[in-house]
């Protein structure tokens, strides 16, 4: 088959690095892909380094005409029989590039992979054939909200070997030079964009006072944001005196390698519509404590493969958090446990499959 992937994000993240995953998982299948993204674009990239074909469009709008015509252009040549999109300016640009393209007709799939606070469904009901969706939860928060295009259940998936792979690059001197400054300490590493949903502030007042109880940590943040995000987390951190407790290291590329240090992996987000750091550190037996929200409940089973909490229930995670220092052998039993269910059930390759047998529907 041929499937054409459009990414207008200039940017990278989870959905961007699954979409990586993804093309590869198909391509080593044997079936012709191709993206389209920016140039210059941090996908465009990372795709490179797996020789993925690639080509440019602009995205500069939903309707720019100029993308229009060049992926008219595309595909015409290609010849796809489906596209994949991953964004609202996406499915608005193929769709209309398959009103002028009937000739080759070919399946629009929508990936939705994080829910915004007003989901607009103009093209996703008049473009789209199918939507793709990490869990149960976000379904039928669409479905209820009035998406009336098939959503269908696609958990991401994951090349777990590459993953043990990259674990092996080297963190960040700085990060090595923080983290020897603290040894001893157990790790507590939070992974993820700085975002105010992600409950960084949150955590920073948890640990403030486990520090006032007497605890020792080290508190490892690897994520990028917004400037004055970051600003206002360190100024916190700084004036809580928490500045040798806490470090930020920004974005760290692949992220693998901090699971091989870090002790505990926490993700006490207010919204989090699958949790795919959740899965990376199953992967690598590091034990984990999330909020029970969204699609989390779907990834890890609470009291099986780790441990769900309310999402802002300070009592609730300063409980479990000491629970994790005076009896961290528990925590590591389900870490155990999670690293062979996560390992069975995301796959990249099964995920692949599910996008095939989705693309071949007429």
């Amino acid at each position: 088959m041929n499937i054409l992937f459009t990414e207008s994000s200039p940017n990278i993240g989870g959905q961007e690095l699954q979409a990586v995953a993804q093309m590869k998982a198909l391509k080593k299948m044997g079936h012709s892909v191709l993206l389209v993204c920016r140039e210059n674009s941090k996908i465009a990239f990372e795709a490179s380094k797996f020789g993925i074909d690639i080509t440019f469009a602009l995205f500069r709008n939903s309707l720019h005409i100029p993308t229009v015509w060049r992926l008219l252009g595309i595909v015409h040549s290609f010849q796809p029989d489906a596209i994949i999109c991953h964004s609202g300016h996406d499915s608005n640009i193929v769709g209309l590039v398959r009103f002028f393209t009937w000739k080759h007709p070919f399946r629009i799939i929508r990936q939705k992979t994080y829910l915004t606070r007003k989901t607009k469904f103009f093209s996703i009901n008049h473009f789209c054939d199918e939507v793709i969706v990490p869990g149960t939860n976000m379904k039928t928060h669409l479905e209820q909200e009035g998406c009336r295009t098939r959503v269908t259940v696609v958990p991401p998936g994951f090349d777990f070997q590459e993953l043990y792979v990259d674990s092996r690059n080297s963190l960040p001197p700085s990060v090595l030079s923080w983290l020897a400054s603290r040894r001893g300490c157990p790790v507590i590493a939070q992974v993820g964009m700085l975002r105010p949903e992600k409950g960084h502030e949150f955590m920073l007042n948890l640990l403030f006072h486990l520090k006032m109880n007497g605890r020792q940590f080290c508190w490892l943040i690897v994520g990028s944001g917004s400037p004055e995000l970051r600003e206002h987390l360190q100024y916190q951190i700084d004036s809580m005196g928490m500045h040798d407790d806490v470090f930020i290291a920004d974005n760290v590329f692949p992220a693998a390698p901090v699971y091989r240090v870090a002790s505990l992996v926490v993700l006490p987000s207010e919204n989090e519509s699958f949790g795919m750091v959740l899965a990376e550190a199953s992967a690598f037996s590091v034990p984990v404590v999330a909020t029970q929200i969204g699609g989390i409940p779907e990834v890890i089973q609470n009291n099986q493969t780790g441990t769900l909490l309310p999402a802002g229930n300070k009592h609730a995670w300063m409980c479990a958090l000491n629970n994790f220092f005076n009896d961290p052998g528990r925590f590591y039993q389900m870490a155990r446990l999670a690293k062979q269910d996560i390992e069975e059930r995301f796959d990249i390759n099964k995920t692949a499959l599910k996008i095939l047998t989705l693309a071949k529907q007429k």
